[in-house]
């Protein structure tokens, strides 16, 4: 796709990917803001707490995939985007994350954590039985900022690709979760400090705040976006979704590919082994190496910290060498590594889960850096938002699944003291992690097989 210089010139472009990154930012900021409360929100309402069960944060957790999954909103999310366009796509959704962070921190504020709700489905015992009324309200709202939280990721997706195409795609795109990983880092090592100075709720109450200034942000590109579709002729604007062209038979062409099931089966084993892991790695800090809450949050968000430079580094490699697979692979590679060394009983000192955390970093960056600009190559652009909201949906399984799971597993490992042996749940992330590495070494062979270009450069020096 190719624009006017006049349009899509440097600045513009990078000016958009500033504003359309920072919106994702504030989404990213809100859905970890919660993370390394873990353990204060299992203490009791005497400790400054919630009482909440390992089951019911895990619940929770998963609680953002919910809506995702069973009223099938990415889909709809996808279509929606392919057939209306990112302007009314992305109003809609930005607002959905505004709207469930409301209803979430009015669940954790305001509602007494002392009564209950019977629930009527357990999804065979993942869904703890008889659940806080307080949980309940505050998974409802975090369900609502997940569904508004992934669409505007997918249309945020094909907004760097109309912009980047036959330019700095992969860099463009490494910024972009560069940005969101520095939304997780800032949330889980700030959120204990905010927490400890103002209340359990405060963390929450922030990050709806800057989800209200995300907000703003999306309207703002929205002026930039109409006079980048008025600029185009007509032909090359059917193509950045905001034309009446998606049909049945570019839906069935999509789920015919195999290039790209791998991509999204690979997301879903990687992400699932990750970023739950997130969700209780302050708890695992605490408990295995004996870390006070708040220090054990600035370490884990070494994790995320360290994505912000090596995302955009990975990025840039791959714009110019190529090798898309192969960073894949090496990632999935880094991170069952560190599981595995994680649910080991050795080296049980602070400093090595410092070291950790560092190589779960380059993971964090190897992996999307490569991933999502990969897309692309496989998937026709008038098919991507479809594309992207398939892999976000098949994503959001293991997002809701495996923290339910892995809340139950810790249920199951803790002694009456409190204590958790992280090792069961350690070896559940490892397990997901080596499945990745599985599913990228077929990546690799698909892509030879097939042609996608994954192992060529991004930019396209002729443009």
């Amino acid at each position: 796709m190719s624009t006017p210089k006049s349009v899509n010139t440097p600045v513009r472009r990078w000016t958009v990917l500033f504003i359309v990154a920072t919106v994702m930012m504030m989404g990213y900021v809100f859905w970890d803001i919660v993370s390394p409360l873990s353990t204060t929100l299992k203490a009791s309402p005497e400790e400054g707490g919630m009482g909440w069960t390992a089951a019911e944060y895990g619940f929770y957790a998963g609680s953002y995939s919910i809506f995702n999954i069973f009223l099938l909103m990415l889909f709809w999310g996808g279509i929606i985007l392919d057939k209306c366009g990112i302007r009314f796509t992305g109003l809609l959704a930005t607002g959905m994350m505004l709207a469930g962070a409301a209803v979430n921190y009015y669940a954790v504020h305001l509602i007494s954590p002392e009564g209950y709700t019977d629930m009527p489905v357990t999804l065979f015992g993942l869904i703890p039985a008889n659940m806080k009324t307080q949980v309940l309200i505050a998974a409802l709202g975090f369900g609502m900022f997940g569904v508004g939280c992934d669409i505007t990721g997918i249309t945020v997706s094909k907004i760097v690709t109309k912009w980047f195409t036959g330019h700095e795609l992969a860099s463009a795109m490494g910024i972009q979760v560069a940005m969101a990983r520095m939304g997780t880092a800032s949330a889980i090592s700030l959120s204990p400090v905010i927490a400890n100075a103002y209340g359990l709720s405060a963390p929450i109450l922030v990050g709806a705040t800057l989800l209200l200034l995300g907000f703003v942000f999306f309207i703002i590109y929205i002026f930039m976006d109409r006079r980048f579709d008025k600029s185009v002729p007509r032909p090359e604007s059917d193509t950045t979704g905001n034309a009446d062209n998606f049909t049945l038979r570019d839906f069935t062409h999509i789920l015919r590919n195999p290039g790209f099931w791998l991509i999204a089966v690979l997301c879903v084993m990687f992400y699932s082994s990750l970023r739950p892991f997130l969700k209780f790695a302050t708890d695992l800090l605490v408990n295995k190496y004996g870390i006070e809450e708040v220090t054990a949050g600035w370490i884990t968000s070494i994790l995320p910290y360290g994505t912000i430079v090596l995302t955009p580094l990975f990025g840039a490699i791959y714009d110019r060498l190529g090798r898309g697979s192969t960073l894949m692979l090496i990632g999935c590679v880094i991170v069952t590594l560190c599981h595995v060394l994680l649910a080991l009983p050795i080296m049980e000192h602070p400093w090595f889960a410092s070291l950790m955390m560092v190589l779960y970093g380059v993971s964090f960056s190897l992996v999307p850096a490569a991933m999502w600009p990969s897309v692309p190559k496989i998937v026709p652009l008038k098919e991507l938002g479809t594309a992207y909201s398939i892999i976000y949906f098949v994503q959001n399984i293991g997002l809701m699944l495996v923290p339910m799971l892995v809340g139950n597993v810790i249920g199951e490992h803790t002694s009456t003291d409190g204590h958790v042996d992280f090792t069961a749940p350690m070896l559940v992330f490892a397990a997901l992690g080596l499945a990745a590495v599985i599913i990228a070494v077929l990546l690799m062979y698909i892509d030879r097989k097939r042609g996608f270009g994954l192992h060529e450069a991004n930019i396209v020096h002729n443009s």
